[in-house]
């Protein structure tokens, strides 16, 4: 639905940066890569100081796991608005995957200095310090990052990506069977191919790290399987 009415107002005006640019998003979200990063590279082309889209462009080469291109782009936006949180997390993210985990932690630290309740960027934050082998700076963020999704399940308990999302940090502090039951817990109240297909590649990411994870494995073989079913 939100493709055909993107579809009808870029035939109307297909010069409009930002339309693009959602649509692109919309594709990226669809797993549709390709068809996201001709919309992203339109927009970009239209308005090459759009920090958004570049960051958009560059979370879509972050999910196709082109980390040098995600970083070029990730680069170009932070610096057009050096105070894009969510550029400098998803940023740190593609250092992650880099094992560039100093980098990563740099820009987890000045995400989080904008946004202090940001629980993911917590638990990014809290991966890096783990794989640094700082236990207790990563305790301390991983416990972060539970408290933010706690209070905010509770306010919304289908919130069925903020699930997935407490579910990998109790994973993550080796609360398995917390894991586990929370996950079953969102397949079981029939949550989106999407949220699923995202905590898979939550769980890829993760595995990246970490690929001994035992339990991450079996955790990703379940949502796997929910898929086929």
């Amino acid at each position: 639905e939100a493709l055909k009415d993107f579809n009808r107002a870029i035939k109307i005006n297909s010069n409009l940066d930002w339309v693009l640019a959602s649509r692109g998003q919309t594709y990226q979200s669809m797993q549709r890569y390709k068809q996201a990063l001709k919309d992203f590279d339109r927009a970009i082309k239209l308005n090459p100081g759009n920090a958004w889209a570049l960051a958009g462009r560059g979370e879509t080469y972050r999910l196709m796991q082109r980390y040098k291109q995600a970083l070029k782009d990730f680069d170009c936006a932070i610096e057009f608005n050096p105070n894009y949180a969510w550029a400098l997390m998803t940023r740190g993210e593609v250092y992650l995957m880099l094992k560039r985990y100093n980098a990563a932690l740099a820009d987890f630290n000045r995400a989080i200095e904008l946004e202090p309740n940001n629980d993911w960027c917590l638990y990014v934050r809290a991966l890096a310090y783990k794989a640094l082998k700082q236990p207790e700076k990563a305790r301390s963020d991983f416990a972060g990052a539970v408290k933010f999704a706690k209070e905010r399940s509770k306010e919304n308990f289908q919130d069925w990506h903020n699930t997935f999302n407490l579910a990998l940090y109790y994973l993550a502090v080796d609360y398995a069977p917390t894991a586990e039951q929370l996950y079953r817990y969102a397949l079981s109240q029939r949550a989106s191919l999407q949220h699923i297909q995202e905590a898979i590649r939550d769980l890829d990411d993760f595995l990246t790290i970490f690929p001994n994870h035992i339990q991450a494995q079996s955790l990703r073989q379940l949502l796997q399987s929910a898929l086929t079913q």
